[in-house]
């Protein structure tokens, strides 16, 4: 009698285990999957206003929840285009960080794989020649911004005046010829700077080059003020409240 209730009790003990483990492995935490998208990032730091190359750029996986909107996610979208923002080594790439040339031009035979496609929209690649004072010492770079100052001699009826003007303001500079001892072959030709220009300060910076002198003022990207005094000619230091009032 002993001996079945022992065995009695095996069974039942077994049976308890046997549903006790089965509930224990339904309720174990699964492993949890996260869905990820391929993004388009950075594996070198890159200018503003250059065109972007494949071999910039790779692909990574993040979490589709971490996703940027505008997003990229394959190369070829990405490549070819000009990067309107300086970027940095693993930066992710979106939408609005590029410039992406319209597709309404019917005009086939256009390429939009040269410099011309760095020029902003109402904007003409102008280049101005520079040397070493005229360039901040040589320090203005591919994506600065800077005011160009021009003194020229003015021809009046009582004789020369000499003036100094900004004939352009908070300008875009596409690129620069400055030696610096590289054999990139933007840095062998004779000290000049690429700007974008509109039509009216082209002429006047042209004018300026042709006729005068020109200096380049480096700006903080972020300061957006704009000068709105006249010119000024030598006159200028012989006024009593000139130091204060610069």
């Amino acid at each position: 009698m002993k001996r079945k209730f022992y065995l009695f009790m095996a069974i039942i003990s077994a049976l308890v285990f046997g549903v006790s483990l089965y509930y224990y492995l339904q309720n174990m935490e699964k492993p949890v999957v996260v869905e990820t998208k391929p993004i388009v990032v950075a594996v070198a730091d890159i200018p503003a206003r250059s065109i972007i190359k494949q071999e910039q750029l790779e692909l990574i996986n993040i979490p589709a929840e971490a996703y940027p909107q505008g997003g990229i996610s394959t190369i070829e979208e990405a490549a070819g285009n000009v990067l309107l923002v300086n970027t940095k080594k693993g930066d992710w790439m979106v939408v609005p960080m590029l410039e992406i040339p319209s597709n309404s031009n019917s005009d086939t035979f256009i390429s939009y794989e040269g410099f011309s496609l760095t020029v902003p929209e109402g904007k003409r690649a102008v280049a101005i020649p520079v040397g070493l004072i005229g360039s901040v010492g040589y320090k203005v770079r591919p994506g600065d911004r800077v005011d160009v100052l021009v003194t020229i001699d003015i021809r009046e009826e009582a004789g020369t005046r000499t003036i100094t003007s900004l004939a352009a303001q908070d300008i875009l500079v596409l690129n620069t010829g400055f030696q610096n001892g590289t054999n990139s072959e933007e840095t062998q030709n004779t000290d000049s700077c690429i700007l974008a220009l509109t039509v009216p300060e082209a002429m006047a910076v042209t004018l300026g080059s042709e006729r005068g002198s020109i200096r380049l003022l480096l700006r903080n990207p972020v300061n957006k003020e704009i000068y709105e005094k006249f010119p000024i000619d030598p006159s200028v230091y012989l006024q009593p409240d000139y130091f204060s009032h610069y």
